[in-house]
């Protein structure tokens, strides 16, 4: 952003030293990038009044000029400028001057005359090329009012004022203006700054005499204000604004389009003028753009839109492509009578969209990206419409047109002076906090002793929250005067959690037990829950939804890690594995009443090759055993559709359900390409990491060998293997220390609907060696009791 100093005093004047507010404005937030003037303080250049010009008698292309430099005899000037007449008044090069790029000008005699100095241009001053007004670049300067001969030209073209380049954040939109500037200026030396006037004379004649309607179509469009002028006489701008604009960066135009440009220079807010005559129906109307609907910009380019971008229309065509640029057909010129003026608020977005498919950037999309209040649209409005009275080139029509939203419900932020305090290490004052927020123009209230509400100004969109307020006081106060000290702070010893403990273990033991792990995506697709044949009332369809999907495929958050065991198996099998032993400790998520999901703690095994459903109970008893739970129950379920109904059971602890285990129907497992037997367990570590044993003690090894006896028991088939096991605990007087189903068997010489079930038991004490005695009566009772239940030994 590029601020002339001799502009931003119209707001404020600050007393201070170039090097002062630079550095002032770089310890307060406002990274000054460099510092330039256009010239030095040329006195021997200056402005002369053309009193006379012939055509040189010996050259057909040069002129001879008489010229009054305000001193006692005239100048003669040899030029071939061409735009150069009698009365101009313009800028003379006095012989003996020597210019800021090293020229030196001195007398020159061409074709028997004698030329005291020359005329100058903006470009032998040192303006760049693109902020000189067009119909001065192949000419000299020619000034739009008079001057009082000899007066210098920086007096003339504040040339020799600093203009300082600032670094503008992307949150500091308000920056992105004078106004914005002067603003922070002042603020950061204490004082406040003048707003300009802007009250000014109206016509008593309706504006809808003028326009018809203005209507908002789309919601892109959050506010529209447009106000009339007209008697228009389109010309040169006076000479201090085409100042102000050329320091600023911008080329003058015409007065009307200067007056545009300024006043969103000065406050930020960009606005465009419509040659009213050339509307359609006397209507405006925001809109999005039609699918191939063509708009010819005031650059001369066709710009092809489609439907995602925001247009200002007329009665029947696009007429300014909204916060990017306005339409040719449209565009002020020296023909214009009268005007309307827009001064709107586009979405942020939906501008920045636009201009980055069109490859088209401006003054207007800059500002209209980062954000503009809608507020400002009618302060710009006004301010606009004051420079046309007060330069006396039109006459403003009473009354505005404005739609949308007028003004958003006010931002109040609370701020404790404790936490100031506690976040910077600096013991500010409740009074050095106000004042400091105060200058920034920031509404202050007092609430008890530690606390003050704060009114954020509606041009300061950036602030949101407490921490935001906490920035503006110590900038004011100025970062690099805070000072460094130790911190304060409780030390504390960092350990691992009690769930991660439990993770590093259960990943310890199962690689020990040769499986890989694997890890999956937390986000699915929903047509997994077909893939497993789950109803619509299975409760792990009860998932979460994301707002902004990758895609279909990652559009919900799992319920269940099975469908990703089952994806990995399928395709280590096509990649042609035999055996997979694979596990998941992952998360899985489920809805809760509170905003946020529940997140499970999940451990998933799958199996496949030559395996069966005990070896996977097995070797899940074995691992959860070693990191310190035992004695899970299961349950046989036969209503899951993953699993086939006589090979699946619920696993419970302490009575809760946890999770299932089984093998994977033929379904599903064709769902998946799975040729073969696929075994999987799962289970909710959520729900017992509370429970687990971490005080392990370890017994001594007996000294006193064991007794085994091989047990084969015909039972029906519905009976579960629990009962057995749990028959043969309960009667053993403690003398029972392991127990082993290691056959299961139905076939020829079984009755049809009993199977044969086959135990190796462990009879053990440590204070004897067993005797057959000694366990005589406890094999009886078992059998005993064992054939109350229909449960016989096999013979």
């Amino acid at each position: 952003m590029l601020v002339p100093l001799i502009w931003q005093k119209d707001y404020i004047n600050i007393d201070k030293d170039l090097k002062t507010i630079t550095d002032r404005l770089s310890e307060t937030g406002s990274h000054v990038e460099e510092v330039n003037t256009v010239t030095s303080d040329l006195k021997s250049v200056v402005v002369g009044h053309v009193l006379k010009q012939e055509k040189h008698p010996d050259a057909d292309r040069l002129k001879v000029l008489t010229i009054d430099i305000g001193e006692d005899r005239h100048s003669t000037i040899i030029t071939a400028a061409p735009n150069t007449k009698e009365g101009d008044y313009l800028f003379v090069i006095k012989s003996g001057t020597k210019l800021d790029n090293g020229d030196y000008i001195e007398d020159h005699e061409f074709f028997g005359i004698n030329s005291e100095g020359m005329l100058t241009s903006y470009a032998e001053l040192g303006y760049s090329d693109n902020v000189i007004p067009k119909e001065f670049k192949d000419g000299v300067i020619i000034l739009p009012e008079e001057v009082k001969p000899g007066t210098p030209v920086s007096e003339v073209l504040n040339s020799n004022t600093p203009v300082i380049e600032y670094e503008i954040t992307p949150n500091r939109a308000d920056c992105l203006s004078i106004i914005g500037m002067a603003r922070e200026t002042a603020a950061s030396f204490g004082e406040k700054i003048i707003l300009p006037d802007l009250e000014y004379p109206t016509v008593d004649e309706n504006i809808f005499d003028y326009v018809d309607t203005v209507t908002i179509e789309s919601d892109k469009c959050n506010r529209f204000t447009a106000r009339v002028a007209k008697n228009i006489k389109v010309g040169k701008s006076p000479q201090w604004l085409q100042n102000y604009l050329i320091l600023a960066g911008m080329r003058p135009i015409n007065n009307i389009v200067d007056i545009t440009n300024f006043v969103m220079l000065e406050t930020g807010q960009p606005l465009h003028a419509y040659d009213l005559d050339k509307l359609k129906d006397k209507k405006i109307i925001a809109r999005d753009a039609k699918e191939g609907e063509v708009l010819t910009t005031i650059d001369g380019k066709e710009r092809k839109l489609d439907p995602s971008m925001l247009v200002i229309s007329d009665g029947n065509r696009p007429i300014s492509l909204a916060g990017v640029m306005g339409g040719f057909d449209t565009e002020v010129t020296s023909e214009t009578k009268n005007i309307l003026l827009e001064v709107a608020n586009f979405d942020r977005a939906s501008v920045r969209e636009t201009s980055k498919k069109l490859g088209l950037r401006s003054e207007a999309s800059t500002r209209f990206e980062k954000g503009l209040p809608v507020e400002m649209a009618d302060i710009a409005s006004k301010r606009a419409m004051k420079l046309i009275s007060d330069l006396e080139i039109g006459e403003i029509i009473d009354g505005i047109i404005d739609e949308g939203e007028k003004s958003p419900k006010d931002k109040i932020i609370d701020l404790r002076i404790s936490r100031l305090n506690a976040l910077t290490g600096v013991d500010f004052s409740r009074e050095e906090a106000i004042r400091n927020l105060e200058l920034l123009e920031f509404g202050v209230e007092e609430k008890g002793s530690d606390t003050l509400v704060v009114k954020v100004p509606f041009f300061r969109m950036d602030i949101d929250l407490e921490a935001d307020l906490i920035e503006e006081v110590v900038r004011l106060y100025g970062m690099g005067n805070i000072e460094s000290k130790p911190l304060r702070s409780t030390l504390q010893r960092g350990i691992r959690s009690e769930s991660r403990l439990l993770r590093d273990e259960l990943k310890k033991e199962l690689a020990g037990q040769k499986f890989s792990e694997i890890a999956t995506y937390s986000f699915i697709s929903p047509r997994v829950f077909d893939r497993m044949g789950l109803d619509e009332k299975s409760e792990l369809r009860n998932y979460i939804s994301l707002v902004n999907a990758l895609g279909e495929d990652f559009s919900i958050m799992r319920t269940t890690q099975i469908s990703n065991m089952l994806d990995v198996i399928a395709k280590n099998i096509n990649r042609g594995a035999k055996d997979l032993k694979l596990f998941e400790l992952g998360k899985t998520f489920k809805k809760a009443k509170k905003d946020l999901p529940n997140e499970n703690d999940t451990l998933t095994i799958g199996l496949y090759g030559s395996y069966n459903f005990y070896d996977l109970k097995d070797i899940f008893n074995e691992v959860m055993k070693k990191v310190g739970f035992k004695n899970f129950n299961y349950k046989t379920n036969e209503t899951n559709p993953i699993f086939h109904a006589g090979r699946c059971a619920d696993i419970y602890y302490d009575d809760i359900s946890i999770g299932t285990i089984g093998e994977i129907s033929y379904q599903v497992r064709n769902e998946y390409d799975i040729s073969k037997g696929c075994l999987i367990l799962e289970v909710d570590l959520s729900k017992i990491k509370d429970k687990r044993i971490k005080n392990r003690k370890y017994t001594e090894i007996p000294k006193y060998p064991a007794i085994t006896r091989d047990y084969s028991f015909v039972t029906d088939k519905d009976i579960e293997s629990k009962f057995i096991e749990d028959t043969i605990i309960n009667n053993g007087k403690g003398l029972v220390k392991t127990i082993e189903l290691f056959d299961i068997y139905t076939g020829d010489q079984i009755e049809e609907d009993k199977k044969s079930i086959s135990y190796k038991v462990e009879y053990r004490t440590n204070d004897k060696t067993l005797k057959e005695e000694d366990i005589k009566d406890i094999e009886e009772k078992i059998i005993n009791d064992l054939n109350d239940a229909n449960i016989v030994l096999r013979s």
